[in-house]
């Protein structure tokens, strides 16, 4: 019996609030998908573009897409196809994101912690020695 790798299922995150409330699950990429990713975005043409998105409907799990009459936008390359090419775009990034590991934002301001010791140490500007008067040999 052989080793078979899981297949990770990422629950993506989203900056902004265009995006919030959007919940997105969609499974890993292969290495061969990554790359494929990366040549249709350097391509831009309608064909890489057409097979980033079936890419991108075939791995989806689910989501909580809705159109304008409320109903759930299918998991398919048909419900991928009706939406914004700008929603699209924000849900592949985030999904190259996950799957490269990238951390989301950290939130700012931190309520727990000391403040660093290095901001309270006190720093001086040092003067330079006086010119040396010795005669090299």
């Amino acid at each position: 019996m052989g080793y078979k790798p899981r297949r990770k299922i990422y629950t993506l995150a989203f900056e902004g609030e265009e995006y919030e409330g959007l919940e997105v699950k969609i499974r890993g990429l292969n290495t061969g998908q990554v790359m494929d990713i990366d040549a249709a975005r350097a391509d831009g043409g309608d064909s890489a573009i057409v097979a980033m998105l079936q890419l991108m409907a075939e791995q989806l799990v689910e989501w909580n897409v809705e159109d304008d009459e409320g109903q759930p936008v299918p998991t398919t390359f048909e419900g991928v196809r009706s939406l914004d090419i700008d929603f699209n775009w924000a849900v592949i990034d985030a999904w190259q994101n996950a799957a490269a590991g990238v951390p989301a934002p950290l939130e700012s301001g931190s309520t727990s912690g000391e403040p660093s010791l290095v901001a309270s140490i006190p720093t001086e500007t040092l003067s330079l020695p006086p010119e040396s008067t010795a005669v090299p040999a």
